[in-house]
């Protein structure tokens, strides 16, 4: 769905088409932005929406075993002093900063990809984890959160008995 007509790509006398211009791209993202919003407003997230946005969204993988709930995330770039995680009752925060190494003044970007700036993601946790036996560690730009499960919300095995 395209808001406005308009040709943003001119072919040449030759049959080549120039580099798309800045507002071009803008344009094209908007339009995509907006055909996912009215396909299914209720399930869009703005970092799907909007992919290329400032910031990074902090994506994180949540597993259940029998005795440990285990979260990760991948925060390349980001140092370990930088990350802050908080339990409270059954929310796992994480939160922190990927900070810029340092500025180069003698440079001049056109275009730059890598993104600095806070970050942060609440998630509910099961009922089983519990909030005060939590170990993290960060590794290789991984962070992996482990919480043990209370010993009452383990599975319990019920052995069948044949008469």
């Amino acid at each position: 769905m395209n808001l406005i007509p308009w040709k943003n790509k001119r072919v040449g006398k030759s049959g080549e088409v120039p580099e798309e211009h800045p507002l071009a791209r803008l344009r094209d993202e908007m339009d995509h932005a907006f055909d996912r919003f009215w396909r299914d407003p209720w399930s869009a997230n703005l970092a799907d929406i909007f992919p290329f946005s400032g910031g990074f969204g902090l994506r994180i993988n949540l597993a259940e075993s029998d005795n440990d709930v285990i979260v990760t995330a991948e925060l390349p770039g980001v140092d370990s002093e930088d990350i802050d995680i908080d339990v409270n009752g059954k929310t796992l925060t994480i939160h922190g900063e990927k900070k810029q190494e340092k500025e180069n003044k003698k440079k001049n970007y056109h275009y730059v990809e890598r993104n600095y700036g806070s970050f942060h993601r609440s998630i509910q946790l099961p009922s089983a984890a519990d909030p005060n036996k939590v170990d993290a560690n960060f590794k290789n730009g991984i962070l992996t959160v482990t919480l043990q499960k209370r010993p009452d919300a383990k599975p319990k095995r019920i052995e069948v008995k044949t008469k």
